[in-house]
């Protein structure tokens, strides 16, 4: 793996919570390699479902955050049930207590929005900056360029924040919320649910990959080298 794929790894390692060595990365050649790694490093445990501890764990979050009566925090209960569009405060909430909790996105259309929103505002503030510089030079037009560059940044996040009231694609259930926060573990008995989690942390490394460089999902496959084939150097 070269230097453009640094930020998968980091990527990666805060997503399962593993500490990969570089070392190791060093003789990471293909996404299966990097899958192996991580399960190499993933904790075993024996007889204990994490997604059943997760779901528990997310139900008494919601009871107790939420004010829910357990018997309706079911695994296949809708997540529109408890966090409806316009008023997902309390998913905010869940956030601060398990940051493994997903966070909500935008809709497309919106994304496209902001998409140029951000690039019109990155090009005024350039000009602002040059003409700045210019007629202030670059004792002013430095401090004053950073702070409203901060100011900028911190402006559009609250705004995205603001309208980010989807749920991400295949979170749609209780059950499906408690499978993406549970800790990533393989289980020492039971040789298929050994193969179930790691062809889990297979897909999971394999989304991580499309998603830090652009790429569709079927472009990136077990077998496929990010030198040769994704030319990350």
């Amino acid at each position: 793996m070269g230097l453009d794929a640094v930020e998968l790894v980091l990527d990666v390692e805060e997503h399962f919570n593993v500490k990969l060595t570089d070392a190791e990365c060093e003789h990471v050649a293909t996404v299966a390699d990097l899958a192996a790694l991580v399960i190499s490093h993933l904790p075993r445990s024996e007889g204990v479902c994490t997604t059943a501890r997760a779901f528990f764990e997310l139900r008494t979050l919601m009871v107790t955050l939420g004010g829910f009566e357990r018997q309706r925090v079911r695994p296949k209960a809708r997540l529109e049930e408890f966090f409806p569009r316009g008023s997902r405060r309390l998913w905010t909430l869940l956030r601060k207590k398990n940051r493994r909790v997903p966070q909500l996105i935008a809709t497309a259309r919106a994304d496209r929005l902001f998409l140029r929103v951000g690039a019109l505002a990155v090009m005024i503030w350039l000009i602002a900056s040059a003409a700045l510089w210019g007629l202030r030079g670059g004792v002013v037009a430095v401090p004053l360029s950073i702070v409203s560059f901060a100011v900028g940044v911190w402006a559009f996040r609250s705004v995205y924040t603001y309208f980010a009231q989807d749920f991400p694609p295949g979170i749609e259930t209780v059950a499906d919320v408690a499978r993406y926060i549970a800790p990533m573990e393989i289980p020492l008995d039971g040789l298929g649910e050994r193969l179930v989690a790691e062809q889990r942390v297979l897909e999971e490394v394999r989304k991580l990959t499309a998603q830090q460089f652009g790429l569709p999902l079927e472009r990136v496959q077990p077998t496929t080298n990010f030198v040769k084939d994704l030319e990350i150097g």
